[in-house]
């Protein structure tokens, strides 16, 4: 997943320049209806799926419990994400996914496009996996 705007400056600030970076309290998981861009576009809306929040991969723990250790440059989800039930009145496609330093609003982190897409009709549950979210710096 690339990095987005707000990372690539974070880091580049702080190896090349000194800068402090603050580190996320947490980290929590977007879906997206088409790609976000390195600002975080297109995020899945409440007016279509009411109950949508981003999910925090650590369920509450600690925040190094959501993520794999990092190794090559990668890591994976530890831990099962579910959004629910789409409520809302129409299908959702979904194609990207995000990592955010906040629950609403705040900054995308990565992003990048899901290996397939997928429709959510109403009632149907998103869901990815222990280890089916990965995260690579490239």
């Amino acid at each position: 997943m690339p990095a987005s705007t707000y990372l690539g400056n974070m880091v580049l600030e702080s190896v090349l320049r000194g800068a402090a970076f603050t580190l996320p309290a947490r980290v929590f998981v977007s879906l997206h209806t088409a790609d976000p861009g390195p600002t975080g576009l297109n995020e899945v809306t409440l007016a279509a799926w009411p109950s949508y929040l981003r999910q925090d991969p650590a369920g509450g723990a600690v925040i190094a419990s959501g993520f794999d250790p990092a190794a090559a440059k990668t890591t994976k989800n530890a831990k099962i994400m579910n959004w629910g039930g789409n409520d809302g009145a129409a299908d959702v496609t979904v194609t990207h996914a995000g990592v955010w330093d906040a629950l609403t609003g705040g900054n995308m982190l990565v992003y990048g496009p899901l290996t397939a897409i997928k429709t959510f009709s109403p009632t149907d549950e998103a869901t990815i996996k222990i280890g089916k979210l990965t995260e690579t710096v490239i």
